[in-house]
């Protein structure tokens, strides 16, 4: 009996071992339940102590409170996750990771550390997102001679329903914490945001005194303004009893939040209502060399407003380093060029039917920008597949999710009329991305 007891306890734990972030991700009827239940919406209950960030603790302590709310509340975090990207393979030779991944360990922020010692990028993460979205271009900083450093934006990490218990001002103390600690860490530093992250780094570097060890700022897809104008709405709606979600979707994707609440849409209404073409225009900007990847098509923000941002910062006369700008553009170049005049830094790519290294791709997605076409989660031959815009129409989600041939780009009207369209979650000019920020940093550090 007691031999028998032991097979069953040691087959038991065989098969929970078994489980990994991967497991369901290609199962359809797993998934549309998951939808429906909200299995992974909802964080643990589990408190955790908040750190103080005013008194600027050591980035390692940072890492292990960030560390500790991600195993407190999020249901997946002991998951094992073999996700193995170019970054975790760096932070393993350091021994910042084990050999075997938890979901955890990929969620968490992390220190890159560069043997020079003596400059850093700091990496700041966007809406529903997680350090995980960095871990190509973390690579890539490495390799350029930095230490990369990311940072957990309170709310994140955990599941969807955490972004109903966090405030602006904890997302504004993270930033300040971030940015004051990296600089005073390091004698060169490059602040970079992506989404709402740059929105937050942005924020910070006008409204604050900068530090003098900051060189550049690099924001790739900038939350600038929203392609829905609505948006100031979201914190009155959230108040309304009930009246919770905007996108109720699986949350399948270990390592960012599918489900949206109205919580969120607020704070992210109140991080870019701080870079509006008002605020801009009144704002004393800082003398640096600005670098922005922006697609044409993108429909989570407006890429008029981010030409905007582009126009109003680049003023070589009045800030020399404004003459190191450079602005990525994804789209029709005479679009970025009529706006910001022929003069203005740009380097425009456009995706053409049937040919490389777009092929069957129709345009770049938001979400797209900052991942390489390696990425073993997000890249072309990865697994996961967005199919967030089909959320009301469960026919059309499970074709996306199961159909071998489907459309790829971003989530526009004029995309999903075409048919099943999964939105792309990778950068097919990502090689040609790598060389604009090479050069880029060249001109930072002449």
């Amino acid at each position: 009996m007691r031999l028998l007891l032991c097979f069953l306890l040691g087959l038991t734990s065989t098969l929970s071992w078994a489980q990994t972030c991967l497991s369901h991700i290609d199962d359809i009827d797993y998934i549309m339940t998951a939808k429906k239940d909200g299995t992974f919406r909802f964080a643990k209950k589990t408190k955790v102590q908040t750190l103080e960030l005013d008194s600027l603790p050591p980035f390692s302590t940072y890492l292990s409170s960030a560390r500790e709310w991600i195993d407190t509340r999020n249901p997946r975090a002991n998951l094992p996750c073999p996700v193995h990207t170019e970054t975790v393979k760096l932070l393993q030779a350091q021994g910042s990771l084990e050999a075997d991944l938890t979901v955890s360990d990929l969620l968490s922020p992390f220190e890159l550390r560069h043997p020079n010692g003596n400059k850093a990028v700091l990496l700041l993460h966007g809406l529903t997102d997680s350090p995980f979205s960095y871990h190509s271009l973390a690579a890539f900083f490495y390799r350029q001679g930095f230490t990369v450093r990311t940072v957990l934006l309170p709310g994140h990490g955990s599941a969807a329903s955490d972004l109903q218990e966090v405030s602006f001002k904890q997302w504004q103390a993270l930033a300040n914490y971030a940015i004051a600690r990296t600089s005073k860490d390091f004698e060169q530093v490059i602040i970079g945001g992506y989404s709402t992250g740059a929105a937050l780094a942005l924020a910070n570097l006008i409204e604050r005194p900068v530090p003098r060890q900051v060189r550049a700022l690099m924001l790739w897809s900038p939350a600038t303004e929203p392609h829905n104008k609505q948006g100031w709405l979201a914190k009155w709606i959230d108040r309304i009893p009930f009246v919770n979600w905007i996108d109720k979707d699986a949350d399948i994707d270990f390592a960012k939040y599918e489900s949206f609440p109205f919580a969120a849409a607020s704070l992210a209404h109140e991080a870019m209502r701080r870079i509006d073409s008002e605020h801009l225009a009144k704002a004393n900007l800082p003398n640096l060399p600005l670098f922005i990847v922006q697609s044409e098509v993108d429909t989570t923000i407006d890429a008029q407003a981010t030409l905007a941002l582009a126009k109003a910062w680049y003023n070589p006369q009045a800030r020399p380093n404004s003459d190191k700008d450079m602005l990525v553009y994804y789209g029709n170049p005479q679009t970025a060029t009529d706006y910001l005049g022929k003069d203005f830094p740009l380097h425009s790519y456009a995706c053409q039917a049937n040919q490389p290294p777009c092929n069957k791709i129709l345009d770049l997605s938001h979400v797209s920008v900052i991942n390489a076409p390696n990425h073993p989660y997000y890249g072309a031959q990865g697994r996961y597949r967005n199919c967030g815009s089909y959320l009301e129409d469960d026919k059309a989600y499970r074709q996306c999710k199961t159909q071998p041939q489907v459309l790829i780009g971003e989530r526009s009207a004029a995309n999903l009329a075409k048919g099943p369209l999964k939105r792309l979650t990778y950068n097919p000019f990502y090689a040609e991305l790598e060389r604009d920020m090479r050069t880029f940093l060249e001109r930072v550090h002449e």
